[in-house]
């Protein structure tokens, strides 16, 4: 099994007590809870010392801006769906049914993305956060190599270069088709099912190699 480098940790101020490992939780539950309700834009650090019940010293003890905040959601979201994903693209290698594993991926893909209110307002705020947009960058390398060589193997005929760029092209759009999905409404099955189409389309080239 390829395995994704574990991601660094943010240099948070992490509490090590009981009541402050709540407090902590407590801080980012508010701030998930007024995003989901507002949007980031609805975010601030008094709004979200007063839902959490605690005063503005607490929460700048722990995160110095609304920024640090939504960094470590992101990267708390990011540590739950990378796992799953993770093993289901291990699967590729061996997969029978080419066109079933990638059904089942993007389902979860979906899934993941999906399981979570927040993940939709933090997956656009990562677009005009600096910090998110590095964190994103740098989660989709680790993507980019640990599926380079899945395909590697699974397509015995593909150079090292084009595994890497078909690697780009299929992390790169599902990510784009995921997020803007969740912008669409009542059509987005339909978009869904056209890029799944055409993702399945590209992976049976790679197959004729």
């Amino acid at each position: 099994m390829v395995k994704v480098a574990s991601e660094e940790r943010s240099q948070l101020k992490r509490p090590s007590q009981a009541r402050s490992i709540a407090t902590f939780a407590s801080i980012l539950q508010a701030s998930t809870d007024i995003i989901v309700e507002r949007g980031v834009q609805g975010l601030n650090t008094n709004v979200v010392a007063e839902r959490a019940g605690v005063n503005i010293g607490t929460v700048y003890h722990y995160f110095p801006d609304k920024t640090a905040i939504l960094v470590e959601l992101f990267r708390l979201d990011e540590e739950r769906r990378t796992a799953p994903l993770v093993l289901k693209l291990n699967e590729i290698a061996d997969a029978q049914d080419l066109d079933n594993w990638a059904d089942e991926m993007f389902a979860l893909a979906l899934e993941l993305r999906m399981e979570s209110p927040a993940t939709t307002y933090l997956r656009r705020a990562f677009r005009a956060v600096p910090e998110l947009v590095a964190m994103d960058r740098k989660e989709a390398e680790h993507y980019l190599e640990m599926l380079s060589n899945l395909l590697r193997v699974r397509f015995v005929g593909i150079s090292k270069e084009r595994a890497r760029a078909a690697t780009r092209l299929l992390v790169e759009v599902t990510s784009t088709i995921l997020d803007n999905s969740l912008e669409i409404g009542e059509h987005a099955h339909l978009f869904l099912g056209e890029g799944l189409t055409a993702l399945k389309a590209y992976l049976h080239t790679l197959e004729r190699t």
